[in-house]
């Protein structure tokens, strides 16, 4: 019988990387996004207002979210294979960002 462990082997990484790489990209589509609603809205109703800070925050988060995806998908391409993958700060970081963009969007828009 086959042993059985936890992470891929060196030799058939399989697809997390590709996996992790697209859920950081579809995170930082996600505030770019968030942030060219923001730009239009403001830029098309009255100028430059106080709505250009969520947008310049959420440009913020995403190109900091592009670095640390960048950074899990090397770290799972690895071989060996490191035996500390969880993400312990990045996730965290990440989130508590995009809670902090919504609060500061609502608060601008209102």
């Amino acid at each position: 019988m086959r042993p059985m462990h936890a992470g891929p082997s060196p030799d058939a990484p399989g697809l997390q990387p590709e996996r992790t790489r697209l859920a950081w990209s579809r995170t930082a589509l996600g505030m770019l996004a968030n942030a060219a609603l923001l730009s239009v809205r403001e830029i098309g109703a009255a100028g430059l207002t106080a709505a250009v800070v969520p947008a310049a925050l959420a440009v913020l988060i995403a190109l900091v979210t592009v670095l640390v995806g960048r950074r899990r998908a090397a770290l799972l391409r690895r071989s060996p294979f490191p035996a500390r993958v969880a993400p312990a700060l990045a996730v965290p970081v990440v989130g508590w960002s995009v809670v902090a963009l919504v609060v500061v969007t609502g608060i601008v828009l209102i």
